[in-house]
Formats: C-alpha cells, structure tokens, sequence
C-alpha cells in the first residue's frame, strides 16, 4: 500500500471526492465498490485515500486527520486492517488461493475495533475460481469489512462480481489539469518535456510523471531511433525486434501507438505543432507528399494504429501471445507503411 498518508484527492479527482462523501453523509455506504478509471490516472491513489479516510479514528473535513493510532500506521504502510490484493509478479491473474486468504483477514477482528478494507487492483483479471471464491465475502460481508475493486476495464469484470458493487466511475483528468499537475510535480522540466511526456502518455499525467523520472529514456530514444531506421528501410526487422521483444515489448507498442496516433493527426490535419520530438518529426517527414489528406493513407495509418491498440490489449489481458512475431509483424506493416516505392 501507500506509504504515507493521503490527505488531498489529485485535482481531476475533487469533485468525485467530494460528491462521494456527500452521498456517505445522505446515508449511501456500501459494502462494496467497483472504482473504474482509465489506467495511471490516479485511481489507486483516490482508493487509498479512501481507504486511509474509512480507518481514520477521528476524520475532518472529507480527509484522515493524520494524528490518530490509525493514521499513525497507515502513514508508516503498516496498517493491518487494510489489504491489498493484486496480480502477483509475473503473472497477469488473480488466483483462488489469492482470494482464500483473504479469509482470515475477514474473519479476524479489526485492530482498531473500526472498520476492514480490502482493495482488489484489476478485478477485471479475477480468474473464474477467484471471482466464485470471492462472491461469497461480497454476498456475506461481516459489518465492519468493505471492498474496494479497481478496474481499468469494467465491462471485463464478472457481471456476479460488478452486479454485487456500488459503481463508482473516475473522471479522466483535462489536458490542462494534467499540465498544471506536472508543473507542480517535476517544475525543474521545460514545458515542452512535460508537453511531449504528457502526448507520449496518451493523457495520463501519472504515466507522463514516470516518463519524465525514468532512468530508461534513454533506451526508449534509441527505440525511437531504431523505429525511424526500420521505416527508412535502414535496418532489418527481425533483427530490432530481437534487441526489444524479451524486456521491452510493451515500450515498443507504447511508442508505436503515440507515433501513429500523431501521425495520423498530422497526415489529416498538415499541423506541424502535433508532432513533437526530434525522432518523430524525422519520421513525420517519411510521409510521401501524396498522402498527405488522402483517405486512403489515413485508413492504413488509423487501421496499423488499430492493431498496435488490440496488442497492447492481448499484453495486458491474461493472454500469453507470442511477442517476437506480435511485434515483428506489427514493425512489418509499419515499414511497408512508409516505405517511398510503395506509394509510386
């Protein structure tokens, strides 16, 4: 869990907070809540507030105070009324005898003689025996105990699993919230890193913050820097995919997918402004001067953009593709994508 104290919801989170506990004062608790959102915009972090506001001793003003025996551990990240379950390392489900232990933790009395949270991160990755074993705590819950499910995805959830929980859905943060919160989180980057770091991140200013702190920008300009050498033509395709497919696949359709949701913009639009960042101006420049608004060159782009997306689905789904020939064939069509005699 967090290891300090939540006190204040992220901006693009307020007014949800604050509309949350409004219901909570009209008498609307639940025993269990399904949190949607889209991915790394913060839902963690609003569900252990909340679970650190639940514990609270003595709550003011919608937050923890901070001072109680409760806050005190929930600040050091060892509060044992509240668990957390999530896939374990390396393995993308949530397993039944993940969910079994939770049984003691609902039979054990609280610590503090309050209340008992359990928060399930991706409950849309519950195998079909977890969510059986998991139906019963939330068909029976003791009094004092509340779920906490968080989901990227929550049509993927068990209907006897979301039909059981409180929807609770997450607004995505503005262009502008995510800015200003970059600026108060990394104020030593330009604007334009924070801009570029938010686009490559697709919207989500926690994933542009880990961009922007990651020891691996590096690698991933040298990936840049292989992509645009594969769309000259310059470099053989299996074998850049042989230096990325074992560590650094999801990097590889992460990039993919920001370049041609750009490009694609760009191509339609001409708006040199879209593209930001060396490498990517350079492969913006690939796209012959006939295709430029042409719908045909657009549907190719958009339909490429399109399978990079339902890749990065099947990567983070339970499914185990082959990641070699996932990504030779996706560098593939880039390739033949941009490649000048094909458009003669």
């Amino acid at each position: 869990m967090s290891k300090a104290l939540i006190t204040s919801p992220l901006p693009w989170h307020r007014e949800a907070w604050d509309a949350f506990h409004q219901q909570l004062r009209n008498g609307q608790i639940s025993h269990s809540f399904l949190i949607s959102a889209e991915a790394q915009s913060g839902k963690r972090l609003f569900a252990t507030m909340l679970a650190q506001w639940l514990l609270c001793e003595t709550p003011k003003h919608n937050q923890a105070c901070g001072q109680c025996g409760a806050c005190l551990l929930s600040d050091a990240g060892s509060n044992p009324d509240f668990i957390i379950v999530q896939p374990e390392e390396k393995s993308k489900i949530i397993k039944i005898d993940q969910i079994r232990e939770l049984k003691q933790f609902i039979e054990t009395s609280s610590h503090s003689f309050g209340k008992r949270i359990i928060l399930l991160d991706s409950a849309e990755n519950l195998n079909i025996n977890a969510a059986n074993a998991l139906l019963k705590g939330l068909e029976e819950p003791p009094a004092d105990v509340i779920f906490l499910l968080l989901s990227d995805r929550p049509k993927s959830v068990l209907a006897t699993i979301s039909s059981r929980c409180r929807a609770l859905k997450l607004p995505k943060p503005t262009t502008e919230q995510s800015l200003q919160w970059l600026a108060t989180q990394a104020p030593e980057t330009a604007s334009e890193e924070r801009e570029f770091a938010l686009d490559y991140a697709q919207g989500s200013p926690l994933k542009a913050l880990n961009t922007l702190a990651d020891e691996s920008a590096e690698r991933k300009k040298t990936l840049g820097n292989d992509l645009l050498k594969v769309m000259k033509g310059q470099e053989i395709v299996s074998k850049m995919v042989s230096r990325y497919y074992k560590n650094d696949a999801l990097d590889v359709l992460n990039v993919l997918s920001y370049w041609l949701s750009v490009l694609v913009k760009f191509q339609i639009s001409g708006n040199k402004d879209l593209v930001k960042g060396r490498t990517l101006q350079q492969a913006a420049t690939l796209i012959p001067d006939q295709a430029f608004q042409a719908r045909e060159f657009s549907c190719a782009l958009l339909s490429l953009y399109e399978n990079v997306c339902e890749a990065q689905t099947q990567v983070a789904s339970v499914s185990n593709p082959n990641m070699q020939l996932l990504l030779e064939d996706l560098v593939l069509q880039l390739q033949h994508l941009f490649r000048q005699d094909t458009h003669d």
